[in-house]
């Protein structure tokens, strides 16, 4: 059911999405959701993190942009496989439509291949052939994708690149956002008439001129990807949109790869860049094994995190130092609302920092006891304030503290000695007074000694 009209929350960190998913801080931003990071709570120190994406509220008042992300989330949340990120669910609340996705813990290829050329180092051709592979595996299996009846959907992603798959630290490959993925029923294919959906540097002629698309559009998109790896530039290059458009329009294969490129290598990727449909490789996995047959060495996915560790490893420490900041913060809602706070978060290190990808918030902010505060907010003295315990209670400031036995001894003592002393100096003060008011028998003498 359409919310058009309806009052939006303004959505934050801490924020509850149907009383379930808990926002922790934006993680990314593009030009049609927000994806944040978020996190699940249960019985028994149960947490998992996931994805939650969510539209941007210029656009959550569109239909058709509202239908197109209903689209992404009924056709992706069919695919299972292990090299697809998965969506776990789909909700709205106060007029924001969610999609929650598991977690990936890395970061795009495209981010591995700018680290690369930063450092001068040479590409690794079999590691690269290796990630295409198993995207290949992954496209695969939603280009199988089929209904309730066992007919096939035709899924076809329409924006495969090296933004759109993701290594993890422990090297597996994941393809996301099937944001634009055409399939038969699909309710916005027709919404945006004369739109070229995708990134122009890796469409196929077929879909960057209009025309109908199947699964061979993405086997052009992987091929693609690689030529501009292998080249340093895309398959067809121009001044501008429309000069490349032109380019791809003469249905002309691309230029050949450098020399540098081993023979074989460079033959699978033009096989997959042949204009001609009918003498492109004919779909995903076939392109997946001939990439495998062609590689000078196995590549495992160990192997594959060790070069994340090598080249992202600064990316990798403020991803996990945002993710403790962001549990920190949640944790200090937590106990000042009175909340349930995890074990875990109790012992996350004290050190902050920012992940550059994160947005900042619209005031400028400082930061408090773990909890970030408006810059103008007023200071406390923090010396009079501490963090509960999970499962307990902040006691009444008028609450006495207990003494243990040793410190009670220690105080009767002490009373004990002061009492003894003033005694002892009112006894005396007594005695002199008593003296001064008894003059003796030297007081008689006294004028006989005059």
């Amino acid at each position: 059911m359409s919310t058009l009209g309806t009052r939006r929350l303004t959505l934050h960190a801490g924020h509850r999405l149907d009383g379930r998913y808990e926002l922790l801080c934006r993680y990314a931003q593009g030009g049609m959701a927000t994806v944040w990071l978020a996190r699940v709570q249960g019985k028994h120190g149960f947490e998992k993190l996931y994805a939650v994406k969510t539209l941007l509220p210029h656009l959550a008042a569109d239909e058709a942009f509202r239908t197109m992300f209903l689209d992404e989330a009924r056709i992706a949340s069919r695919i299972r496989h292990g090299n697809v990120a998965e969506i776990e669910d789909l909700g709205e609340d106060g007029g924001h439509l969610y999609m929650v996705i598991e977690w990936i813990q890395g970061d795009a290829w495209s981010k591995l291949c700018a680290a690369i050329r930063e450092q001068g180092d040479p590409i690794p051709a079999d590691l690269m052939l290796h990630i295409a592979a198993v995207s290949c595996a992954g496209l695969h299996a939603a280009h199988e994708l089929t209904d309730d009846f066992g007919r096939l959907i035709n899924v076809v992603h329409r924006d495969v690149s090296p933004q759109n798959i993701m290594l993890t630290e422990a090297g597996a490959v994941k393809v996301i956002d099937f944001g634009i993925a055409k399939a038969i029923g699909r309710a916005s294919e027709h919404t945006r008439a004369g739109l070229i959906k995708g990134k122009l540097e890796y469409l196929a002629p077929e879909q960057a001129l209009g025309g109908e698309v199947d699964r061979r559009a993405d086997v052009w998109a992987v091929g693609a990807t690689l030529y501009h790896i292998f080249s340093g530039h895309p398959p067809f290059t121009g001044k501008n949109d429309l000069d490349v458009l032109r380019r791809i329009s003469t249905r002309k294969p691309p230029s050949p790869l450098p020399p540098t490129v081993p023979k074989r290598v460079a033959d699978v990727i033009m096989h997959s860049l042949q204009p001609d449909l009918a003498a492109r490789v004919p779909s995903a996995l076939d392109l997946g094994r001939m990439l495998e047959s062609v590689m000078a060495s196995h590549v495992s996915p160990e192997d594959l995190a060790g070069v994340l560790r090598r080249y992202l490893k600064r990316r990798m420490q403020a991803r996990h130092q945002s993710i403790a900041d962001a549990l920190r913060d949640a944790a200090a809602r937590a106990a000042l609302s009175g909340g349930p706070r995890s074990p875990s978060q109790a012992d996350l290190p004290p050190m902050r920092a920012s992940l550059p990808t994160l947005p900042p918030e619209a005031a400028p902010l400082r930061s408090q006891s773990g909890v970030l505060l408006p810059a103008d907010a007023p200071e406390r003295d923090e010396s009079r304030e501490s963090l509960a315990p999970p499962g307990a209670s902040t006691p009444p400031p008028e609450a006495a503290p207990r003494l243990r036995p040793i410190h009670a001894a220690w105080l009767a003592l002490a009373t004990l000695v002061t009492v003894g002393v003033w005694s002892a100096v009112v006894a005396l003060a007594l005695q002199a007074r008593s003296d001064a008011a008894d003059p003796g028998p030297d007081e008689h003498a006294a004028p006989a000694l005059r």
